[in-house]
C-alpha cells in the first residue's frame, strides 16, 4: 500500500471539500443579498452538498432581512437545494 498516495488523496479531498464549502457559503450569501435588495423575489440554489449546514449559519441573517430559507432535501441525506424568498412571498 502506498501511504504517500493515500495522504495525497486525503489532502486533495480535504482541499476540494474546503473549496466547495466556501463556494456554497458565497452562493447563499449572494442569494440572500439579491433577494434582500429586492432585485429578485426568490432564488433557488441547486446542487448544494452542504446546503443544510450552510443554511443554518444564515437563518438569523435571513430572518432579520425578512427572508425565509427553505431546504429541499435530497434522498439519502446527500445534500439539498435551497429556496431563498421574501417572508411575504
Amino acid at each position: 500500500m502506498d501511504r504517500s498516495r493515500d495522504e495525497t488523496n486525503a489532502a486533495d479531498d480535504s482541499a476540494e471539500t474546503e473549496r466547495r464549502l466556501a463556494s456554497e457559503v458565497a452562493e447563499v450569501e449572494g442569494a440572500i443579498a439579491l433577494v434582500a435588495s429586492g432585485a429578485a423575489s426568490r432564488v433557488t440554489l441547486t446542487g448544494l452538498r452542504f446546503g443544510e449546514p450552510v443554511m443554518a449559519r444564515f437563518l438569523k441573517t435571513a430572518a432579520v432581512a425578512g427572508l425565509v430559507l427553505e431546504p429541499i432535501p435530497w434522498p439519502e441525506d446527500a445534500g439539498c437545494d435551497l429556496i431563498i424568498r421574501r417572508n411575504d412571498a
